[in-house]
């Protein structure tokens, strides 16, 4: 069953994953998935650091840097603002 979730829920749970290390390898993604889109639209934001997209030519992939990447202190300070808002596990928070 597929579950839609907003550009804010996604940027949220790509801010937690990279907080975590969740990311043990940089990724090919196909450029209509969620996670290429939530990626491009906050690759320019202060909240990252080695975080990119690399577009494979004549290709519908791209290879996005994400084992490297971290959070700055404006992508920490977004976490927890964001965990208040779609965190409603009591252990997480």
């Amino acid at each position: 069953m597929t579950i839609n979730v907003t550009m804010e829920e996604s940027i949220y749970q790509l801010l937690k994953d990279v907080d975590r290390n969740y990311f043990t390898s940089n990724r090919q993604l196909n450029k209509t998935s969620m996670l290429y889109k939530t990626v491009e639209e906050v690759q320019n934001s202060d909240w990252f650091e080695n975080l990119k997209i690399e577009a494979i030519e004549n290709y519908s992939l791209a290879t996005v840097t994400l084992k490297n990447a971290t959070l700055t202190d404006e992508g920490l300070k977004k976490l927890q603002e964001l965990k208040v808002k779609y965190d409603t596990n009591e252990e997480d928070k």
